[in-house]
This record gives C-alpha cells, sequence and structure tokens, in this order.
C-alpha cells in the first residue's frame, strides 16, 4: 500500500482524530487480526456474529499499529468513525481514485474465479496486474485487494461476489470498472434474492459505477445477459452465431485441456490451448481473450497467457493419486448449473465414472426441485456410481433411482446421511482406475473427501 497520513486517512472516510499529534503519522496498510503483524497499518475492528474487533483495540497498538478506527471512544490513537466497516469502503473508495489504472470487474453466478483468474493471466502478459487472490470477492475482500496497488500497476482485476441486492452496487462504487464481465445468471443465493429476475437485477448492478465509455462483456448464450444485446459498447462471447468472439472447432482432450479457434476483430483466427477440462472453462477463457484484444494485446500474447492458467484451488483440479484413481477437485462451491458443468467433464474420463454430489446450498422453496433434477441428470449420463451426501441430496438420490427405476439409467446409486458415514464407508466403492468428481456447497467442506481420496 502506498504510504497514507493519518490525516488524509481520516479526511477520506469522515472521521475525527482523537490525538492530533498523530496527524502526520504514515500508514502503509490495513489489518483485521491481531493475531498478524500489523506494524505501521490502521486496525479496522470489524463485527462479526460473536465477536467485535473493538475489544482488540489495546491489542492492536501492542502488535504495532499506526492508529485504529473505532466507532467508540478509546484512549488509544484512533481515527473516530460512525461505522468501521463502512470506513474501510470509503477508504477503498479514496485509495482507487489515487491511482490511473484501468479496473476490470468481474461478477457473474458461476466461473467468476475462473474468468478473474484468465483475464489476470492475459493482461499480465503485457500489464502489471493486481487481482483479486482466491475469492476475497466481498466488501472486506474488494477494499484489501485496492490496497494492493501501487505506482507500478498497470491494471487491476476484482472479482465481485454477492449475497444480496445492494452488494454488487457498493463494490462497484469502490472499484470504478473500465471493463466490466457477467459470466452468467445462473440460481446460486436465489434463497435470498428470490427468483433469477432478481439475481439478473443484482449482477448487473455492477454497471452502476462503470466508467464513462467504458466496455461490457457478457455471455451471449444467457437468456437474461442476451436482453442487453442492443446495447452500445456491449460485447458478447459464447458459442452462438450472433457472438462476437464465438468459439469454433473445439476439442477437449479427455481431464487435461480444451482446444477451440476464434476470430478476431481484425479478421485473424486465434487457436487457443486452454490447460484444464470443460466447455464452461472455454466460457470463461473467451472473456479473456476479448478483455485482451480491447486492452491492445497480440494475439500471441493472448494465447500465451490463457495457456499459462492455473486454476484457483478446489476448482476442476484434476488430482492423480497414489492408488491409481483421478480425483476432480471441483468442491469449492457449487450450483445445479456448476454441477451439470462438472458432469459434462466426468464424462470424458476412461473407466469408471464417480460422481460424489453434496448438498447445494442457498436455493431456498427451490432445493429439492433442484437437487432432484441433478441427480436424474447424472443418471441419464449415465455415470457409473452416484453417491448422494447430505440432508438435501436425499433428492438427489430420488432423482437418480427414478431414472434407474424407469430403465433409462444403469447407474449404481448410494445414499449418505452425512459426509463422515460416506468417508467411512469409500473404501468399499472406489478401485483403481476410477475416476471421481467431488462436488458440493462451500458449507459441505468436501475437500475432507478429497483428502481422504488422495490420501
Amino acid at each position: 500500500m502506498k504510504p497514507l497520513k493519518i490525516s488524509e486517512v481520516a479526511e477520506a472516510v469522515g472521521g475525527r482524530i482523537n490525538n492530533p499529534e498523530i496527524a502526520d503519522r504514515l500508514i502503509i496498510g490495513v489489518s483485521f487480526d491481531t493475531r498478524e503483524a500489523m506494524h505501521d497499518m490502521i486496525f479496522v475492528p470489524l463485527k462479526g456474529k460473536n465477536t467485535d474487533g473493538h475489544n482488540f483495540l489495546h491489542e492492536a497498538m501492542k502488535c504495532g499499529a499506526a492508529c485504529v478506527f473505532s466507532e467508540i471512544e478509546t484512549y488509544v490513537d484512533a481515527i473516530m468513525v460512525k461505522d468501521a466497516a463502512q470506513a474501510l469502503k470509503d477508504l477503498a473508495e479514496y485509495y482507487r481514485s489515487l491511482f490511473d489504472v484501468k479496473v476490470v470487474g468481474i461478477t457473474g453466478s458461476n466461473g467468476k474465479t475462473s474468468t478473474k483468474d484468465m483475464v489476470a493471466a492475459v493482461l499480465a502478459e503485457k500489464y502489471n496486474v493486481v487481482k483479486t487472490i482466491g475469492n476475497f470477492n466481498n466488501e472486506i475482500g474488494l477494499p484489501t485487494t485496492i490496497f494492493n496497488i501501487d505506482d507500478d500497476t498497470d491494471v487491476v482485476v476484482l472479482e465481485m461476489g454477492m449475497n444480496h441486492r445492494g452488494e454488487i452496487s457498493r463494490l462497484s462504487k469502490i472499484a470504478r470498472p473500465d471493463y466490466a464481465i457477467i459470466t452468467n445468471i445462473g440460481v446460486a443465493h436465489i434463497e435470498n434474492l428470490g427468483s433469477q429476475e432478481e439475481i439478473f437485477k443484482a449482477k448487473s448492478e455492477i454497471l452502476d459505477y462503470l466508467a464513462p465509455g467504458g466496455k461490457v462483456y457478457l455471455s451471449g448464450d444467457d437468456n437474461f445477459l442476451a436482453r442487453y444485446r442492443d446495447r452500445k459498447n456491449f460485447v458478447f462471447y459464447g458459442y452462438g452465431l450472433r457472438n462476437t468472439y464465438r468459439a469454433n472447432e473445439i476439442e477437449g482432450n479427455s481431464l487435461d485441456s480444451s482446444q477451440y479457434a476464434v476470430l478476431l476483430k481484425d479478421g485473424r483466427t486465434l487457436e487457443v490451448y486452454v490447460p484444464t477440462p470443460g466447455k464452461h472453462m472455454v466460457m470463461n477463457s473467451l472473456a479473456a481473450v476479448a478483455v485482451g484484444e480491447e486492452m491492445g494485446l497480440a494475439p500471441a500474447q493472448i494465447a500465451d497467457g490463457i495457456k499459462k492458467f492455473k486454476s484457483s484451488g478446489m476448482r476442476m483440479n484434476v488430482i492423480e493419486t497414489n492408488g491409481g484413481m483421478r480425483v476432480i477437485d471441483d468442491c469449492y462451491n457449487a450450483s445445479p448449473d456448476s454441477v451439470k458443468a462438472a458432469l459434462e467433464v466426468l464424462l470424458q474420463a476412461t473407466g469408471n465414472t464417480m460422481a460424489i454430489l453434496g448438498d447445494m446450498l442457498e436455493l431456498g422453496e427451490q432445493s429439492y426441485d433442484m437437487h432432484f433434477d441433478i441427480g436424474a441428470e447424472a443418471a441419464r449420463l449415465c455415470i457409473d456410481t452416484i453417491i448422494c451426501v447430505g440432508e438435501n441430496s436425499e433428492a438427489t438420490y430420488e432423482g437418480a433411482y427414478s431414472e434407474f427405476r424407469s430403465g433409462a439409467s444403469n447407474s449404481q446409486i448410494i445414499y449418505f446421511n452425512s459426509k463422515h458415514d460416506c468417508m467411512a464407508q469409500l473404501d468399499a466403492f472406489v478401485k483403481p482406475g476410477d475416476t471421481i468428481l467431488v462436488k458440493a456447497s462451500r458449507g459441505m467442506r468436501f475437500e475432507d473427501i478429497v483428502r481422504k481420496l488422495v490420501d
């Protein structure tokens, strides 16, 4: 972080310094955790369900903090604010304004993180890039990324997530994107928003603070996003004929990669190698192609950047075990669309296939039907073994079994009420040569299953 005077920080957040003697003191970072080093940083006392950072103000100063934000009167050196979390966002918005950088904002129901990583990998071929680490994509994580900008930064690639209306708008206000990408409109978080229509409106909030003349990149194969087709400066990518960037001659190479050709604006054809499987990853890479060309990268630079892409943790990571199995670790999160995409990847495997499917969370009243449909789809695809795990996934079992009962599937279908029951009996079902997909929502912590399979 570029050093800022405490007086400058106070002015940016509309706060009051409780000790005038610290006005010229410099801060070089922001911290939320007194268990970490925070020398010359400002401590932000966030409030959680069971904790309040204000209980650690004195501890923060002992750890070397330059000062703290505080909503309560305190004897430690502080900038007094009404809301510490809002002050964090205000400071990030101010800090962003200090730099002449290009910002790419990315949101969508699925594929945000992979698209972010692909875009960053492409742009890094020409520019000094700061990007969201992992999925630090909320009202705490995005400011944290903003503070990583310095005078050498050319481009910032920011992932924007949400659970409720208004959150993306607030993130867009901080980021002020020059380019915006919406990957798709699915059903993730439908429990909070009520309908895909509301999800569409929530994701579209990324446009609220788009820079004048900024460009927007959308999946043209998404029925909701296609509503923007006649808008100026809106660019579409996908498989359909009406898309500006369209994947042609797609070739999947088992579980290793995909290749395709795409026509660029100048009429040249670019051959793209995506070092991870799945048509959904091809879609994500198309967004990177489009932004890369807009930002002046040569075709070879775009192709090289995508070739260097590496998936973030627990997202379509294929692991070869010592026991002769291949595990597709895609257990970071799950929604109906992402599960279906993962099942299509599993179909590319040779030998026996197994899908270990856990609960998809935050689906609200539609949860039973969506789990049932996923089970039916897995069975129709004739995945050899379908293991359903969790309370909601009983519906997945019922959907799969309905296909088996009708004669449309010969899958082996198994149900476990809990992850621990599944893990206790896994050895009875897996064998060398199997390819095993592990997929569930984050709250299920299915990395424990992956770990057991690998160990």
